[in-house]
Formats: C-alpha cells, sequence, structure tokens
C-alpha cells in the first residue's frame, strides 16, 4: 500500500470520528428532545449534511478565489462538487466536470505581470481562515439560539441552532481533509503550503501552474524549466522534462537531470529517490548494451532498492522492473508478476503522462518481447491513446 493510500485513510478515520461522536452524542441527546418522529428527524439530519457539504465547498473554493487574487494568480476555472466555471478567450463558461479535491478546486496560473512572484500562501489560508470565521459564527449563533428558547426545545430556533451546527461539523470535516500537511489522495491546502512555506518551491509550484496552463490550452511544445536545487517537488518538475526527453529518445540529456536527483538523496524522500532509480536503470537499459547494463545492476542496484522497485507500483518502477526481470535476470515469472500491476498503475499515472508512458512502457515490453518469444507477453502491450 502507498504511503499517501496510508495517509488517506488515516485522515478519512479521523473524519468519521468526528462524525461518530457528534452523532452519538450531540446530536443523539437533541433527538429525544426536538419533538420530531424519528423519520422527521433523520430528514433534518440529512438536510443539514447535505446544506453543510454545498455551504462548505462554496466556502472553501471562495475563499482559493480571494486568496488567489490577493497571490496575484489569474483565476482559470472554480469547480465546487462538479459544477465548474472556467475561462476560455476571455469569457466565463460552464460544464459539468472532475477535480482534484474533496468537494472541488480552483485552477489558477501566476499572473504574467507577476510570474515566479506569485505568492501561493493567501490561496492556501483564505479558506482555512474563511472557515474559522465560519465555526466563530455557528457558535455564537448556536448559543443564541439555543438560549432563545431554553424552555422548549422543540422551538423552531433550537431547531436551526442545532441545524447550523451540524453544517458547521461537516465543514470541520472538510477542514480537517484540507489542513492535513501530507500528500494523501487528493492535493489540498495542507500539502500546499508545506511546498509553499519552503522558498526553493515557491518558483516551482509557479512554473508547474504554468506548464499546466499552457499544456491545457492546447500548447504541444511547452518549454519546461528544470531546478538545480532539489526537493522533492522540484524533482517532479524536473521529472517532467525528463518525460518530454524520453519521448523523443534523448537518453543522455535525460540522464543528466535523473543523475542531478539522484545525487541528492539526503534533500529527498525515499519515495523520489526511488522513482528517479527506476528511471536511470530504464535509461540505462534502453540506450546501453546489456553488458554495459548488467555492470551498472550489479555494482549500483543493491538487493534493497530491486525488491523495493518490484513492490513500487507505478509506471516507473514497473518499466525498469520488467527489464531487470525480463533482460537481466531473465525471469519470466518475475516479469509475468510485475506485468499483472500495470493496468493499476497506469490508473495511477497523471493524465499529463499518460500517453508518453504507454510509449516507453511497449517500447520496454517489445525488447522483452524480441529476447523471448516464447513467454507469450503480447497480451500486456498497451492500446495508444
Amino acid at each position: 500500500m502507498k504511503k499517501e493510500d496510508i495517509t488517506s485513510m488515516l485522515v478519512y478515520i479521523i473524519m468519521l470520528a468526528i462524525a461518530l461522536v457528534y452523532g452519538l452524542t450531540v446530536l443523539r441527546n437533541y433527538a429525544g428532545l426536538s419533538g420530531l418522529s424519528t423519520g422527521a428527524y433523520f430528514g433534518f439530519t440529512a438536510l443539514a449534511i447535505v446544506a453543510g457539504i454545498i455551504f462548505n465547498a462554496f466556502s472553501f473554493e471562495m475563499g482559493h478565489v480571494i486568496g488567489a487574487k490577493v497571490g496575484g494568480y489569474e483565476i482559470l476555472s472554480v469547480n465546487v462538487l462538479y459544477f465548474c466555471l472556467y475561462k476560455r478567450e476571455g469569457k466565463w463558461k460552464f460544464k459539468f466536470s472532475k477535480y482534484d479535491g474533496l468537494t472541488g478546486e480552483t485552477r489558477l496560473a501566476p499572473r504574467k505581470d507577476l510570474g515566479k512572484e506569485a505568492n501561493p500562501r493567501p490561496y492556501c489560508l483564505l479558506p482555512i481562515f474563511l472557515y474559522i470565521l465560519e465555526m466563530a459564527a455557528i457558535i455564537v449563533a448556536f448559543i443564541m439560539l439555543n438560549n432563545a428558547s431554553l424552555n422548549d426545545k422543540t422551538a423552531f430556533v433550537v431547531k436551526l441552532a442545532y441545524f447550523l451546527l451540524t453544517m458547521g461539523m461537516v465543514g470541520l470535516m472538510i477542514f480537517v481533509y484540507d489542513v492535513f500537511p501530507a500528500r494523501i489522495d487528493t492535493t489540498n491546502d495542507g500539502y500546499r503550503l508545506r511546498l509553499a512555506s519552503n522558498p526553493k518551491n515557491k518558483e516551482a509550484f509557479n512554473e508547474l501552474l504554468r506548464v499546466k496552463n499552457a499544456i491545457d490550452n492546447g500548447e504541444t511544445d511547452v518549454e519546461i524549466k528544470t531546478f538545480e536545487t532539489i526537493t522533492n517537488f522540484t524533482a517532479e518538475l524536473n521529472f517532467n522534462k525528463v518525460y518530454i526527453l524520453l519521448d523523443q529518445d534523448k537518453f543522455e540529456e535525460a540522464e543528466v537531470l535523473v543523475d542531478s536527483v539522484l545525487e541528492s538523496k539526503d534533500a529527498i524522500s525515499n519515495r523520489t529517490y526511488l522513482r528517479a532509480k527506476a528511471q536511470k536503470i530504464y535509461i540505462k537499459i534502453m540506450s546501453s548494451s546489456l553488458e554495459e547494463a548488467q555492470k551498472y545492476y550489479e555494482a549500483e542496484v543493491p538487493l534493497d532498492e530491486r525488491k523495493a522497485i518490484s513492490l513500487d507500483v507505478t509506471m516507473e518502477s514497473i518499466r525498469a522492473y520488467m527489464l531487470m526481470s525480463g533482460l537481466l535476470d531473465k525471469s519470466a515469472s518475475e516479469t509475468e508478476l510485475v506485468l499483472k500491476k500495470v493496468m493499476k498503475a497506469f490508473k495511477r499515472a497523471s493524465k499529463e503522462r499518460q500517453p508518453v508512458e504507454i510509449k516507453l512502457y511497449n517500447n520496454a515490453l517489445k525488447r522483452v518481447i524480441e529476447a523471448h518469444p516464447n513467454w507469450n507477453l503480447d497480451g500486456y502491450l498497451l492500446e495508444s491513446k
């Protein structure tokens, strides 16, 4: 299981715990005092939850919009629960669209007059600040409304108090997800803030937004800047350039960038280092003779790294391990075992990288098929999009 999966599971457990504690204490206690039938009370609670999801989803994205403007960004699209407003040729349009987030996503690009100087911190902080204001207002409103009818808990103002409090608790669950300071199953503000707190990552963050905007606008020859100072984030951006170079069969240039990441082992996570090592192995085997690749493999890839690559369900590692097991270790069973994971890994790859991954993976698999035609591996080739 990937680290991001474990982290996501932890966050969802915390969110579930909040829901259970609130539901089994506050809501359960009020259920007997509300004067509502069981069905009506469930309807009341469900309506409050739905209202909480909608209101907080909208509030968080409005925070992103305001924060982005303060930080010096241009708004490209605002998506709240699949309802997406997006800008094309200076005009705002509407569509239903997927998003990268729990309840929505605001996409942006640095203003041209600011470029790398645009500041992502307000974009991350404003939604958090707005929720804190929201919760403070809800607590004040709850106390006032609840106290307005101390002797009659069935009164409308008391029901309104619990309705607002339930909306706030829904917001709290979204808040916990949004501020968790780690990479999880979608991109949250806590993770963005961790990136933005490192000055080395600020320029890289803005460069990533610029490149994504260019690709979304149909540019096919996007110039991607690379970074000499390596962090986990700048390494990931350098990998974007690596993919372009590999797609053009420029193995030597790609290897230089990969080496810069590997040489910064102490400054990056094991995960980032492992992906870089997998790319290095792929480049060595695809661009060198098998004798040279075998020497590198035996001298520079220790057993613990071989095992880690075999267990890593990403396209980078699957390509590398397929070549390792198929051409260097000549193990049919290990090769087939890793190939069975390819669809899972491919679905995890970003959409921008999937077309290139199909080419890189198929080229590697064809090498193995040519070396071992009796292994019957043709069925594992990916169809081009």
